[in-house]
């Protein structure tokens, strides 16, 4: 899979290109979702493509690679803060369940701070700006849970690859006009499967409903950010749809089937390492 990969990556590349220089910007999510973006990035740059990768100078795992360049900027917090948050991630305190509830949203806000604060050190830095601009990358391949690469793809006008193992307010569905009939295909909240009763199709079409509000709290704190970036008012569900590919990091044959668009490809285990194969064992009769 990973060595297939990166035929679909130069694939989306070469979409809509007369000039191909081989030049891929990776704007990377932290923590978990990085591990197989870095893969391909690493892929990438050892087949000679030209492969540069933008992180904060602080992160919880992004960092440098063999085959690919670093390009890092200044974010507005310390090694501390992200200390704090992996601390906070991992430890499961016995407390009430009204003290679980605040205390996880107390983290989460915590963490789109953190998040929306390092996307405006990014675009607020001209001088990064400039510089990736002057690259006339062919793609961008990014992670678009955070739309941070989506919106720098946007900006500099050029095709995004995004690779995602889903967005559960369905906003993907959105952006790609995919059909997703809340009739047929299970809502991420629900834990349904996809053969429903009645009284869980209805619950199935109220979560539905509820899906555009949850979106749009969920990306709340980037519609000022993407307005000062852009500097004119564009919906993140329009910027998502002009992406060129989407690498769906999941497969029909553990999860449950459901529409897909032509530019939706399914690269479930990615994330999987190769593992040396098990020793032959010598079967004996008794």
């Amino acid at each position: 899979l990973k060595k297939s990969l990166p035929h679909l990556c130069s694939a989306a590349l070469e979409q809509g290109r007369s000039s191909w220089t081989g030049k891929l910007l990776v704007v990377p999510m932290d923590g978990s979702h990085w591990t197989g973006v870095k893969a391909v990035a690493e892929e990438m740059g050892r087949r000679g493509h030209t492969v540069i990768v933008v992180i904060p100078e602080i992160s919880m795992r992004l960092g440098p690679g063999k085959h690919y360049i670093t390009k890092t900027f200044p974010g507005t917090y310390g090694q501390d803060l992200i200390d704090q948050m992996i601390v906070e991630l991992i430890r499961e305190p016995e407390q009430s369940l009204l003290k679980s509830v605040t205390s996880m949203v107390a983290h989460l806000r915590k963490i789109i701070n953190c998040v929306t604060s390092t996307t405006e050190s990014m675009f607020s830095n001209q001088e990064l700006i400039d510089f990736l601009r002057e690259k006339n990358f062919d793609a961008v391949l990014t992670d678009p849970a955070l739309p941070v690469g989506a919106i720098l793809a946007y900006n500099l006008s050029v095709p995004a690859v995004y690779m995602l193992r889903g967005m559960p307010c369905g906003l993907d569905a959105a952006a790609t006009a995919c059909p997703d009939p809340p009739s047929y295909v299970p809502r991420f909240y629900t834990r349904n499967s996809d053969r429903m009763t009645f009284g869980e199709r209805v619950v199935n079409v109220f979560v539905s409903m509820l899906e555009p509000l949850i979106c749009k709290v969920t990306f709340w704190p980037f519609k000022d950010i993407t307005f000062n970036f852009l500097q004119r008012d564009v919906s993140l569900t329009e910027i998502l749809s002009t992406g060129a590919i989407w690498l769906m990091r999941y497969d029909f044959s553990l999860e449950l089937p459901k529409p897909l668009m032509p530019n939706m490809q399914l690269i479930g285990g990615i994330n999987c390492e190769i593992r040396n194969p098990l020793n032959k064992v010598r079967l004996v009769k008794f």
